[in-house]
């Protein structure tokens, strides 16, 4: 599998050149409170010692091992980071057993964390401390859970032995064996960093329809979780304001759509363009003017920043004609380029309006299946869209719409007030591949937990309105 990474060989020269003039904002934010989330660790180093063969180094294989005679113990080491602030409910080490004993393992504090796996021995092995606590008995081809919640606190280092009084030399997974590897789960209380998304937001009043309602709805809404989520974030997908050319000044609109409704929380919003926000009189120029530094440099309206320390949000203008293109050759996407090459966090999210897959009333774009292959290319992990009035959730895709476990999550999120589209959503089958979509009209917008290497999604619905969906994913 291709690391996202591993296509990062642009001169710095040019990177820095094309970047300069476009990055727009690029800002690391403060931690947001969160509710409970599962954030997984694997370890950086592992290797097993053997008495009999004291100055035998075991830390290259797919194998770990323990055995009560000869002694034989495994070591392991994990880096805890990027919890911003969040408390650690529990941690449980979780080892999968490719052999059986009827005694278990006990699992120790390793104090020193300076061995290495390429030349760990019995003999230069570090002395392990305090016993955490020992597992039942162990059946091959299954995963062994032990609670090690009282030696994990914080962000840091952790080193740990493992060992068995039982006769039957055990094999387990180390952390070349893949999916098998060992892992560290921690359940975390607060922290996390909160992303408020929701696109196609406020649209005057038109023929006797009230459409404020929904868009100051889903504005409560955001003012109800920033008040709970302090350091909370807005993403806007787009058509912040709706209406269609000639309707009224885009100023105008602005001031008596988007401001009282939400406005409020301008300071900590980003930004991005829509097809209704470009629409004349006025065309993108209320758009800047409004948003200012949140809308990312003029004319492009692109640009990406960073929340905490393992997140990466880029936003694209989907709206080619006013950004100077999309496709390949665009001075946009070879800032795309540029941007993925220089991103060293983990975990990268891309928004823009219109999206590339969709069941919605508007089909989907094919002008942005370059985009979708090269954020592809880098394993990234959510695309977020607007554009059709609904909410819609796939599951991990590839460019070609289909299943990859590598795949981008992609999320439609045109809930943010705008009147839903007269469409019956429930005569119409859902894409390949999409997990959920609103069946009937739905406002609201879209949380996101972003943690060190995972993320958690909910569709919180507006006063009014039940649909909901959530889930839990890490990142690639």
């Amino acid at each position: 599998m291709q690391n996202k990474f591993s296509f990062r060989i642009m001169s710095l020269f040019f990177m820095v050149n094309l970047l300069a003039g476009n990055m727009g904002m690029l800002a690391a934010y403060p931690p947001a409170s969160a509710g409970t989330a599962t954030v997984t660790f694997t370890p950086v180093a592992d290797a097993y010692v053997i008495s009999t063969s004291a100055s035998t180094n075991y830390g290259t294989g797919t194998t770990l091992r323990v055995d009560g005679s000869p002694v034989t113990n495994s070591y392991l080491r994990f880096v805890v980071s990027g919890l911003n602030g969040a408390t650690i409910q529990s941690a449980s080490l979780r080892i999968y057993a490719n052999s059986a004993n009827t005694t278990g393992l006990t699992v120790k504090v390793v104090a020193n964390n300076t061995w290495a796996e390429n030349t760990l021995t019995y003999s230069n092995a570090p002395t392990a401390g305090a016993t955490l606590k020992s597992s039942a008995a162990i059946t091959a081809g299954t995963w062994v859970t032990v609670d090690v919640t009282s030696y994990v606190k914080a962000d840091g280092t952790y080193s740990l032995q493992l060992s068995t009084t039982s006769s039957t030399n055990t094999n387990l997974a180390a952390r070349e064996a893949g999916a098998n590897s060992p892992q560290l789960v921690l359940t975390l209380s607060g922290g996390g960093n909160i992303l408020l998304m929701a696109g196609d937001i406020c649209k005057h009043d038109l023929g006797g329809q009230d459409y404020t309602a929904n868009c100051k709805k889903t504005g409560d809404l955001v003012r109800s979780e920033l008040a709970a989520n302090p350091g909370a974030q807005v993403q806007t997908l787009g058509d912040n304001v709706n209406n269609d050319t000639g309707t009224d000044s885009y100023d105008t609109e602005y001031k008596d759509l988007y401001a009282p409704n939400w406005g409020s929380f301008l300071n900590v919003t980003h930004a991005a363009e829509g097809n209704h926000d470009i629409y004349l009189p006025g065309g993108t120029a209320p758009y800047f003017d409004y948003f200012g530094a949140a809308a990312g440099s003029k004319p492009g309206g692109y640009y990406s920043y960073n929340i905490g320390s393992s997140w990466h949000v880029i936003v694209l203008n989907a709206q080619c004609s006013q950004a100077g293109g999309c496709g390949t050759s665009s001075l946009q996407y070879k800032w795309l380029q540029a941007d993925l090459a220089a991103n060293t966090l983990q975990c990268v999210l891309a928004v823009w309006h219109q999206p590339r897959w969709t069941s919605g009333r508007w089909a989907g774009y094919a002008s942005f299946a370059s985009w979708w292959t090269l954020l592809y290319q880098y394993k990234i992990d959510i695309i977020a869209n607007g554009h059709n009035h609904n909410y819609e959730r796939f599951n991990q895709i590839d460019p070609n719409e289909q299943a990859a476990s590598d795949g981008i999550r992609e999320f439609v999120v045109g809930t943010g007030g705008a009147p839903v589209d007269s469409f019956t959503y429930a005569s119409h089958p859902l894409d390949p591949n999409e997990a959920v979509r609103s069946q009937v009209p739905v406002y609201g917008v879209l949380k996101l937990t972003l943690l060190a290497n995972s993320y958690n999604w909910k569709f919180l619905p507006a006063a009014g309105y039940t649909f909901t969906d959530s889930g839990t994913s890490s990142c690639h």
